[in-house]
């Protein structure tokens, strides 16, 4: 039977709430942990480590990536440059990202994520989205392949030392069509790793699964009678699936989860006030701003483009994603913008504060009404249950888990939340 891992994309150790978070996870039983190098800037790492330091007891299965070079890693790429060193297969995607599993690189990450993790050994170290290749203008499945058979030597040699116990691809383009241009097709990652050794140490394969993208579940021709599920189950590939409660379709997300309890508390009153008051401080200061041009006048400030966009945004936004972008992105920076150099003090901010929260809300009241849809469509052609009424994030996973997936990846940053899924983290 399949278990539910811990998702480490978005965790930081600067982070309490996420520290708390992970000590339940692994309190509770949760047996594997999914970070990389990349992750929040090797944040994610540091804090993993940081944890399982502090509580030698715990001993999950910890599973890190490489591939993605941006943030620390642009400086770390330059530092291998210079000596020569991570200059071929370079994947130039622009000044703030680049990416590379060339063997030359995937050494140094490695030794990046031992030293955040305080390991001397992790159990499996997967090439990170490989990919990010097809974006290079003379990309072809023959040189893709050329590509991971380097890296996969490379890795072999990393088994032996000691410093990994396998290895694997964790590729979105595992689930495309076999005839797709970007396929990362499984039985030639396959025939890859048993060119290189009959005991070859490739064991695990990560890819996107849920209830919209089923692609893993599905039986391309050059597989056999197969999917890639059932063909990685033959060769005794660990599965990991990823993305079980983001679904794309149609370029929109839906998010398979429900928010109830957590929109409880959104008084829809009180946040109208405080969404009129918080424009009125913004009005005033902007007036104050403008005060030296002779053509403005208060009229003008409802005319000013982010407002405008702002009045029908904020409590329509479809994620909490999206919140954090228009606020982080757009309204935060406007505002500490018109209120110049002395900024805002304590008491000025939590009115804005208190405006972000409640847009946070409002999303997620968004969310469920599109998952609760979601989840009628699927009771209607017996995707689910007529008469259960368990959790829909819950209920969701578990059909992941019923289809024999390994491990089913779920991002948890909060111990309300880990709390939900630890029915989920051991038989």
């Amino acid at each position: 039977m399949g278990l539910v891992g811990f998702g480490a994309y978005r965790i930081s150790n600067r982070s309490a709430l996420h520290q708390q978070a992970l000590i339940r996870a692994l309190e509770l039983g949760c047996n594997l942990i999914d970070t990389s190098s990349n992750y929040t800037d090797g944040e994610s790492e540091e804090l993993i480590g940081a944890v399982l330091a502090e509580h030698p007891n715990f001993t999950p299965q910890i599973v890190t990536k490489a591939g993605y070079i941006q943030g620390s890693n642009l400086a770390e790429l330059e530092k291998l440059n210079a000596l020569g060193l991570a200059i071929a297969d370079l994947v130039d995607l622009g000044d703030q990202l680049k990416h590379s599993i060339h063997p030359e690189f995937l050494e140094n990450q490695l030794n990046q994520s031992l030293k955040r993790l305080k390991k001397e050994s992790i159990d499996y170290f997967l090439l990170h989205n490989p990919e990010y290749y097809f974006k290079s203008p003379y990309a072809n499945q023959t040189e893709y392949y050329n590509r991971i058979e380097k890296a996969f030597v490379y890795l072999e040699s990393e088994v032996q030392k000691g410093r990994i116990k396998a290895y694997g691809i964790s590729s979105n383009n595992f689930v495309l069509p076999l005839n797709d241009p970007h396929v990362t097709n499984l039985s030639k990652v396959l025939a890859v790793a048993k060119k290189i050794s009959l005991n070859n140490h490739f064991k695990m394969i990560q890819f996107p699964f849920n209830l919209i993208e089923i692609g893993a579940l599905e039986k391309f021709g050059d597989y056999g009678d197969e999917s890639l599920l059932e063909l990685a189950k033959l060769n005794n590939i660990l599965t990991m699936s990823n993305r079980p409660l983001n679904a794309f379709t149609n370029n929109q997300l839906v998010r398979l989860a429900t928010y109830e309890e957590q929109t409880k508390e959104l008084n829809r009153e009180a946040a109208e006030k405080n969404f009129d008051y918080c424009l009125s401080l913004i009005k005033e200061k902007w007036i104050e701003a403008t005060r030296e041009d002779e053509l403005v006048d208060s009229d003008d400030f409802e005319e000013v483009t982010l407002i405008k966009q702002f009045r029908d945004l904020w409590k329509t936004l479809p994620t909490t994603d999206a919140v954090e972008q228009v606020y982080n992105g757009h309204l935060f920076p406007f505002v500490a913008r018109i209120w110049g150099n002395g900024g805002l003090n304590a008491l000025e901010s939590a009115p804005f504060y208190q405006l972000y929260e409640d847009s946070l809300l409002f999303a997620r009241v968004n969310m469920t009404k599109k998952a609760l849809d979601f989840k009628n469509q699927a009771k209607s052609v017996g995707l689910i249950a007529q008469e259960n009424n368990r959790d829909f994030a819950l209920e969701v996973i578990q059909i992941y888990l019923d289809y024999g997936i390994d491990f089913v990846l779920v991002g948890m940053k909060n111990p309300l939340y880990v709390d939900q899924l630890s029915l989920l983290f051991k038989v």
